[in-house]
């Protein structure tokens, strides 16, 4: 889906380097599920967001709106690499 134009969705009051943070984030869930990625890579990744954007709620929000134009869930690729410890991990299952 990467492939595809879409817009990440972002915060208004994000600055540069908080929009960085989180189209990181979304680039690591789109490999994910495309290509594959080291664990570590994507945790810190999801840990530097997390930071960015504490509030649950709003992490939902986000998680929603991505899911609705890429296809990809944040939180379904959150849980697979959590819950599998090797070195590279690429999630087999279908979208989100």
């Amino acid at each position: 889906m990467s492939l595809e134009n879409y817009e990440y969705p972002l915060m208004p009051e994000w600055d540069v380097s908080g929009v960085i943070v989180a189209t990181d984030l979304y680039q690591a869930v789109e490999k994910l599920y495309t290509t594959g990625i080291k664990r570590t890579d994507f945790l810190d990744k999801y840990q530097k967001f997390l930071d960015l954007e504490p509030a649950k709620m709003i992490q939902k929000q986000l998680d929603k709106r991505f899911k609705e134009v890429s296809g990809y869930s944040i939180y379904t690729a959150s849980q697979y690499v959590l819950k599998h410890e090797q070195k590279f991990v690429r999630c087999q299952t279908s979208k989100g």
